[in-house]
């Protein structure tokens, strides 16, 4: 087949574009990739995907992992939508071509209303795409990701670190983070192999920056850009887009009349005689929700009926955003054919609809924002270059307040904000100086912003100034890379490398649950241990549709609003749990200490709502149209209890909470305790939490937590949902399952051979009588067991690991002299400890004075391979062994073998 029929059978659309071609042509064809891709908004960069797929069937030596990143601020997920598609279309000649075989090309995505299904850790000799947030990914790639616990961070690490291709959506947004790829992709001897010996070849990590806006990446001493020719790459399609109709027009307004006048020019394009699309854009929530009020205020009064208008905001319950797309789709935002709109519909939308969303509508009325953000709104009109169409723009630029009497401060901030309006404005004045005006309005089609791009300074000065950020060195990643160790001083927090330094408010998020883990005695006191928390969050873990995250400061005033409200009814009981990214308490409140906060402790909750989570008890409520509202008294649907959140025939079953919580009641004369119910056999019961005893000290209830029946991704509920298997055929599957990926990775024979014993002896720590009784393994004389039915009773363990058994044994094996430290570390690693600590505590195999030296050895041993591999390079290594052995366990526990 023709590149055209490939890409015409993957995508669906009937030819490339020219530019299309050509970047296939030049760079991925030969296996090479440009730093950066510059081309105007709505000419369809995403397709980097299909180019991508293409080159990796005809074999071409490019990373295995595509890692696409969109801002944190969209709100609709249309990167996974497309690479969702590509996949549907893959051929059985192409998916052989790429190695899939039976499987369907792996796709993750981290952010929004989807969670991670965690489909790309399965086979990483496979390609894979991942789409995420710049938090969700950057994170993760610096070993401290967000949500992810401690045993599984070096796990995501390794994997993105190593063999992936980062493709960053308008880089130009985020300068931190481009220039933390571009220090990594161009680093590979900073954070690369030290050793003096042979070097590993790892599979790189590539970087593709793809921008609307021209600009520079400093840290770059020469690189190679992409973008269009003024001749080939100008074919109809592009031609039409890049000439589409857009005319502009300025209003001078003062803040108190903003409202007024955005809703009232909106309302304007609503009532002409041909149905529109209108969209509002606002710089500020607040904003947007009083324009949407307006809005519908002044269409019942002109029409005589009600607005058909959606709000479009990032602090808002995914939950509630589930449905917003079906709504754009419906109203012709998304599908923006000719004859599309046949009712008159309003969208009004923050920076959430900026960014990652293929938005098109027929006109648009905002407020001035930087210039960068403009290029964004001023995509998302006539972006489909309608035949004959001509999209109306209004701009408001609000005039600053001049102060009166007021300090010499205060007037130097004035005519700061005076410059910077005709700085915002200089723009759209060039343009018109330059002839691009129309009936008194500036013409602001694609080809007109690109005839900017010789005014450099004009535009600079109108964009927001990039933020200061810190350097990424090697001391510093060797640190994050720590991860068994819960603290390290020379460890910071890794958001300055992904953002900067900016001035920006802290972010809480909320979530709604029915039930919280708490521990009530007979006289009702409360506990709430940190153990408790961390395990319950753990097997009922905060899915990514409960989520919704606003500012730290409004957060903070609504639960104390909501806690004053409810204050008489729920006094002394549990009002919200506190926990950090890592999953572990942070602290708790009950309703009555919320109402009665003093000022010392609301600041020092503050502190510690700051870039936190919030668990709040449902019975708070303060919820309406998924925005929080502190006088809202509706009953908030939770994921922990809510039918319909679980409802696996959705279409949409990537939202599906794999989890179910059945709260459970014993009286006191009851000696069996409580019972567990049997549900259907989709689901499994995992654990059960015990929350309240009698004054006898007998459970007289508890919360069972129930996983469905497939949820082969997530080790803590596969270690519980197995079934009984001998520890030499669990052996012999990671094995053959090793070998299968060691060896599609081309790796040397040497560490082919590391990685095959590491399989043989991992898990011989589990040859003891101690492990065998705790986890329940059957006593039929077979044994021993590596897989046992599940739970066991993990106390009678005191601590121990099975690793550090396995790594006792493996000491006296004759084993390989030039790879036997790797063997140890893979086995002593593969469940994320070992890095640099791993601890001795309940071992029998030799006496404690013994044991602690092989702990700190193992410690040593880490360091001296971080030096030969890099960071990424070891956690790579981890990961590739780690998938094997998951990849038998979910062999087994599907009894796919």
């Amino acid at each position: 087949m023709s590149f055209d029929s490939k890409y015409k059978k993957l995508t669906g659309h009937e030819k490339p574009l020219s530019w299309q071609k050509r970047l296939y042509d030049e760079y991925l064809s030969k296996g090479q990739i440009p730093d950066q891709l510059d081309l105007p908004t709505g000419l369809g960069k995403t397709s980097v995907m299909a180019l991508w797929l293409i080159a990796r069937a005809e074999g071409i030596n490019l990373p295995r992992r595509l890692v696409y990143i969109v801002d944190r601020r969209a709100v609709v997920d249309q990167a996974t939508h497309f690479a969702e598609q590509l996949r549907e279309n893959i051929s059985n000649e192409l998916a052989c071509k790429l190695g899939l075989g039976d499987t369907k090309l792996p796709i993750s995505t981290l952010r929004g209303a989807f969670a991670d299904n965690k489909l790309w850790l399965e086979n990483p000799a496979t390609p894979a795409i991942i789409v995420g947030t710049i938090d969700m990914i950057g994170s993760r790639l610096l070993f401290e990701g967000y949500g992810v616990s401690r045993r599984m961070r070096p796990f995501h690490a390794g994997l993105l670190g190593v063999d992936s291709l980062f493709v960053l959506d308008e880089a130009h947004l985020c300068p931190p983070f481009e220039s933390l790829l571009t220090t990594i992709d161009s680093g590979s001897s900073t954070f690369g192999s030290l050793s003096k010996d042979e070097k590993p070849n790892d599979p790189p990590l590539h970087f593709l920056s793809l921008s609307a806006t021209p600009h520079r990446i400093n840290s770059r001493l020469s690189q190679t850009v992409f973008s269009l020719n003024n001749t080939g790459d100008r074919d109809n399609v592009v031609r039409k887009r890049l000439s589409a109709k857009k005319l502009l027009k300025f209003y001078e307004v003062d803040n108190k009349e903003k409202i007024q006048k955005l809703a009232e020019c909106s309302v304007e394009y609503g009532v002409s005689k041909k149905p529109a699309r209108v969209l509002v854009y606002c710089n500020s929530r607040k904003d947007a929700l009083k324009v949407k009020q307006e809005i519908d205020k002044q269409w019942k009064s002109r029409k005589k009926c009600e607005a058909i208008s959606e709000l479009m905001v990032g602090e808002r319950r995914a939950y509630e955003r589930m449905n917003l797309e079906i709504w754009l789709r419906e109203k012709g935002f998304l599908t923006s054919k000719e004859g599309d709109s046949k009712t008159t519909a309003f969208l009004i939308a923050t920076s959430a609809g900026e960014v990652g969303i293929d938005l098109d509508a027929d006109h648009m009325v905002c407020d001035l924002v930087s210039w960068e953000r403009m290029v964004q709104r001023l995509g998302r009109v006539n972006r489909r270059a309608n035949c004959g169409h001509c999209a109306y723009i209004d701009v408001f630029s609000v005039n600053p307040e001049e102060p009166k009497n007021a300090s010499s401060k205060k007037k130097e901030e004035y005519q700061s904000l005076v410059e910077l309006n005709l700085a915002l404005k200089e723009p759209f004045e060039c343009l018109r100086s330059m002839g691009w005006e129309e009936d008194g309005r500036v013409k602001v089609s694609l080809d007109a912003i690109l005839d900017l791009r010789s005014c450099k300074a004009i535009l600079e000065k109108a964009s927001t100034p990039s933020p200061l950020y810190p350097a990424l060195t090697r001391p510093l990643l060797e640190a994050w890379s720590m991860t068994s160790l819960k603290e390290h001083s020379a460890r910071p927090e890794v958001a300055p490398w992904l953002r900067g330094w900016t001035d920006e408010e802290p972010q809480t998020t909320v979530v709604w649950r029915k039930y919280l883990p708490k521990q009530q005695n007979e006289t009702s006191e409360q506990t709430i241990s940190k153990n408790m928390v961390s395990k319950f969050f753990t097997y009922a873990p905060i899915h990514s549709s409960e989520r919704l995250e606003a500012e730290t400061r409004v957060v903070l005033d609504w639960l104390l609003k909501r806690a004053r409200n409810l204050e008489e009814n729920f006094n002394n009981e549990l009002a919200c749990i506190v926990i950090d990214r890592a999953g572990e308490k942070v602290t708790e409140r009950t309703f009555g200490k919320l109402a009665n906060i003093s000022k010392k402790l609301k600041e020092q909750l503050e502190r510690e709502l700051a870039d936190a989570t919030i668990v709040v008890d449902a019975r708070l409520c303060g919820l309406s149209n998924g925005l929080l509202d502190e006088k809202s008294e509706i009953e908030v649907p939770t994921a922990d209890f809510s039918q319909e959140w679980q409802d696996i025939e959705s279409e949409k079953d990537h939202w599906m909470v794999e989890f179910r919580i059945e709260q459970l009641f014993s009286s006191e004369e009851d000696d069996e305790g409580l019972k567990v119910p049997d549900l259907d056999d989709q689901w499994k019961h995992i654990h059960t939490f015990e929350t309240r005893f009698s004054k006898s000290g007998r459970v007289i209830s508890g919360l069972a937590v129930f996983k469905w029946h497939d949820t082969t991704n997530d080790e803590d509920a596969r270690s519980v949902l197995s079934h009984p298997q001998l520890l030499k055929d669990h052996s012999k599957q990671v094995l053959k399952c090793v070998r299968t990926i060691v060896h599609q990775l081309g790796l040397r024979d040497d560490e082919i051979e590391a990685f095959e014993k590491a399989a043989e002896f991992h898990d011989e720590g589990k040859n003891s009588e101690l492990w065998q009784n705790a986890m329940n393994a059957p006593k039929d004389g077979n044994g021993p067991y590596a897989k046992t039915k599940g739970g066991g009773n993990l106390h009678l363990l005191r601590g121990y690991r099975h690793e550090f058994g396995s790594l006792v044994d493996v000491r006296e094996r004759d084993l390989p002299r030039t790879t036997r430290d790797l063997i140890m570390h893979l086995i002593a690693s593969h469940h994320g400890y070992a890095r640099p600590i791993i601890s001795s505590e309940g071992c029998d195999a030799a006496p404690p004075s013994a044991l602690k030296p092989i702990a700190g050895e193992a410690s040593l041993r880490f360091a001296q391979l971080q030096k030969h591999y890099g960071p990424w390079g070891l956690a790579w290594r981890e990961a590739l062994f780690r998938a094997a052995d998951h990849m038998a366990s979910r062999n087994w526990s599907s009894k796919r073998i």
